[in-house]
Formats: structure tokens, C-alpha cells, sequence
């Protein structure tokens, strides 16, 4: 079969009005403002109690933001492909003139598409914290910039997770868990951050290494050159996320997921929790 080149721009597109028009990620971009809100409240009210910095208060309101922001784009990546299986959607989705790599490609994009905007929703919230603080724009650029970086790389964690998974309960599942693995060294003492196994957390945790590079470079001000280290895992990580996504699972698309032994592992302990 033929393929077209731009078919990947029609399969976005299609994507985008099932994603928006559906009402699914205006639902979830509700869920985030709702968050949002209840973390500024909740920053706006310690910053009278205790006299909280601003830089502090920008720093913790990106860091939400961007924790937030990514699961965007994990929750909706990691339906997409085990959901078309479900609905018995995807056979026909196969059959059409596009390539699996321009099927995968077009889920991608409209899965990360949640992301800009609500970043962009959370600029009033951080601009009211940041009480007219000079470190506003650069953290709020800084913030894009990696928020993007790792929202890419769990979108495309939650599409691999879809490749393999026939059930969307199960790759949701999957995709939590990873989540909120990532999620737990922010909850581990501040001394654990300077130890052997917190430098190799950083190492390989993107959102962790993105969160201390924030803290560090906003809040203790340190100059960005000491801690280019801390953007290793987020750009290493993204880099064989999209990578496995075109290159391994662009030619792996079929009708019937082909699972991983440890995804499937998890798969059972999944239903037997269900």
C-alpha cells in the first residue's frame, strides 16, 4: 500500500477533534486548573503565615505545573492505541493509506497537545505569586523549556505503554505507575538529595533532575553552568522515548499487542486488583 507523506497531518487532525471536540481534554484541562488553583491558594496563604520567598513560590507553582502538565499527555497517550483495540476502532485505522509511523506520529501530537495550554494557564497564577520578582520571565521560559522536554518523553512513555497493552484499564494503569514513581524522590528528605543514591535518582529520573534544576538554579541561584548535569537525564530519557516509539514500534502496530513480559506481569496484577 501507498502512502502519502502528509496523511500524518490528517491523522493529527482527526485526533485533535475526537481529543477536543470529544470533551476529553477539556475535561482534563479543568482537572489541572482546578490543582492549579488550590496550589496557588495554598502558596498565596503560606506566603502571609510564614513570609515564603517569591522566588519560592514561583519555583514550587512551575514545578506543580509541569508534574500536572505532563499527565496530560500521559493519561490520553496511554488510552489511545489500547482503546482503538477495545472499541475494535483500530483495524480500520490500519487499513487507511497511512503509514503505522504517521498513525503513531498523529496520536503523539494530539496527545501533547494539552500541554502549551495549560502551561499557558498557569502563567497568571505564577505572574500574581511572583509579586513583581525579576526571576519571573527566566523561570517561566526555563519551566517551558523543560516542562516541554518531559512532557514529551511521558506522552511517548504512555504511547509505548499503549503499543503493548489490549486493554486501556490496564495501560492506564501501567502509565500511573510510572508516574508516580517519578513523582516519589520529591517526597524523600532534602539531606537524601545529596547522597549517592539521590545523585543517581537525578540520573535517571527526569522529572526529579527538572524539579532540583528549577530549585537550584531559581532558589539557591546558582549559575546554570554548574548544573547543565541535571538536564542529562531529561534529554537522554526523551531521546530513547521517541526513539522506540519510530524507530522500534513505528514498524510493530498490529491488531493484537505484542506484550512485554514485565508489562504483562503488571497486566495480571492489574485485574486481579480490578
Amino acid at each position: 500500500m501507498t502512502t502519502n507523506p502528509r496523511v500524518w497531518w490528517l491523522q493529527f487532525r482527526q485526533e485533535l477533534d475526537d481529543l477536543w471536540v470529544g470533551g476529553k481534554a477539556l475535561n482534563l484541562l479543568v482537572l489541572y486548573t482546578v490543582l492549579m488553583s488550590i496550589t496557588a491558594f495554598l502558596l498565596a496563604t503560606n506566603s502571609e503565615l510564614s513570609l515564603t520567598p517569591p522566588r519560592t513560590m514561583i519555583v514550587i507553582s512551575i514545578q506543580s505545573a509541569i508534574s500536572f502538565g505532563l499527565f496530560l499527555g500521559l493519561v490520553i497517550a496511554s488510552e489511545s492505541l489500547s482503546g482503538e483495540r477495545e472499541r475494535a476502532t483500530l483495524e480500520p485505522l490500519l487499513l487507511t493509506p497511512a503509514s503505522h509511523r504517521q498513525i503513531i506520529l498523529g496520536k503523539f501530537l494530539a496527545a501533547l497537545s494539552p500541554w502549551p495550554i495549560a502551561y499557558a494557564l498557569t502563567v497568571p497564577y505564577v505572574a500574581v505569586l511572583a509579586q513583581g520578582d525579576l526571576a519571573l520571565v527566566p523561570a517561566l521560559t526555563w519551566g517551558a523549556l523543560l516542562g516541554t522536554l518531559v512532557a514529551v518523553a511521558f506522552t511517548g512513555i504512555g504511547l509505548l505503554v499503549s503499543m503493548w497493552s489490549n486493554s486501556s484499564r490496564t495501560s492506564l494503569f501501567i502509565g500511573l505507575l510510572v508516574y508516580l514513581a517519578t513523582l516519589l524522590p520529591a517526597q524523600l528528605p532534602g539531606e537524601f538529595q545529596s547522597t549517592a543514591a539521590g545523585a543517581a535518582i537525578q540520573a535517571i529520573d527526569p522529572l526529579e533532575a527538572v524539579r532540583v534544576f528549577l530549585r537550584q538554579g531559581f532558589v539557591d541561584v546558582r549559575p546554570v553552568e554548574e548544573l547543565w548535569p541535571l538536564l542529562y537525564a531529561p534529554v537522554v530519557v526523551t531521546i530513547v522515548i521517541v526513539g522506540a516509539i519510530f524507530l522500534w514500534g513505528g514498524g510493530r502496530l498490529s491488531l493484537t499487542a505484542g506484550v512485554p513480559r514485565i508489562v504483562a506481569m503488571i497486566a495480571r496484577q492489574a485485574e486481579g486488583v480490578r
